[in-house]
């Protein structure tokens, strides 16, 4: 008689829908967990949520900038000098302006329609750069099945055939009435990590825009911080009395972020141009900034 194989059901997600609101009818607690299998959908969505939202920053650093403005008055004030007649043998600035405006109301009123339709066509054409470039991001994370952000597949998670389950404990998510609404994710920069010293890198973090202001982002990197410590001290390839570093790449556009990683310690380590676009990099000035800190924790004292 054959054997019969065993297929594993992937376990029942939690609703990872963001655009939904949180269920006011579950109970009011919020906590914190490690990735679960039931929680694969939503932590996924998360990650791409957060590069939406850095996209959203990015639109409006375009938007306003300087150099945008610039574009736009340029072209409208192109069309009024071309198009507008000019008064003559005025003596005061003032009647000059009165004589202007009457002489050039029909014109006045389509430079102002020039002005929105420049200012709709600039920002349309440069939202097409930023969209590209966080779209190739999201890609990345999608048809990596989450591997980029975690170090391990989320459908290996969800269907329980997920073998080394040690890096779950490097991921933190915050569940407010059942629903997840805040993420971050270390993993080992073995690039720069030592045998004297454990450096880590932070994948992913970020919360629903609506607690951005919570102090929610405070939280999960003092979590990052204990658990790159507990890494070390458990390790047995650092010795646990040594420094140890997080890092974390921001946009210099995000304003917010490096603001709160200067509250709690984090300083710039190193600023160089974006690799990813070249017009937000040259022309808008968009950097990619590495902040840092390092941190020792001595277990023999704390004994």
């Amino acid at each position: 008689m054959a054997q019969k194989k065993e297929v594993k059901r992937a376990t029942k997600q939690i609703d990872a829908s963001l655009n939904e609101p949180i269920n006011k009818d579950a109970p009011p607690t919020i906590y914190g967990t490690n990735v679960k299998p039931e929680l694969a959908n939503a932590v996924l969505n998360l990650s791409v949520d957060f590069l939406k939202q850095q996209q959203a920053l990015a639109n409006g650093f375009v938007m306003w900038h300087p150099k945008t403005w610039i574009s736009v008055l340029l072209a409208a004030t192109l069309y009024l000098v071309s198009h507008a007649t000019w008064p003559r043998n005025t003596r005061t600035v003032s009647g000059f302006v009165m004589q202007f405006v009457l002489m050039n109301q029909t014109v006045l009123l389509t430079f102002l329609i020039v002005v929105v339709l420049s200012t709709s066509m600039i920002f349309t054409l440069l939202s097409k750069f930023t969209e590209k470039m966080f779209q190739e991001k999201i890609d990345r994370v999608v048809q990596s099945d989450g591997d980029v952000v975690f170090d391990f597949g989320l459908t290996k998670l969800a269907n329980g055939t997920l073998k080394d389950k040690s890096k779950l404990q490097n991921s933190q998510v915050i569940v407010y009435r059942e629903t997840p609404i805040a993420l971050v994710n270390i993993m080992e920069n073995k690039a720069m990590s030592t045998k004297y010293s454990l450096v880590m890198g932070i994948s992913t973090i970020g919360c629903r825009r609506v607690y951005i202001k919570s102090g929610i982002i405070e939280d999960l990197l003092d979590w990052a911080l204990i658990r790159t410590k507990n890494i070390q001290n458990d390790s047995r390839q650092y010795q646990s009395d040594k420094p140890m570093k997080l890092l974390v790449d921001v946009y210099s556009f995000d304003k917010n972020l490096r603001e709160t990683l200067a509250k709690k310690g984090f300083s710039l380590v190193k600023s160089y141009k974006l690799p990813e676009s070249r017009l937000l990099g040259q022309i808008f000035g968009v950097r990619k900034e590495l902040w840092g800190v390092q941190f020792h924790y001595d277990a023999k004292k704390q004994k």
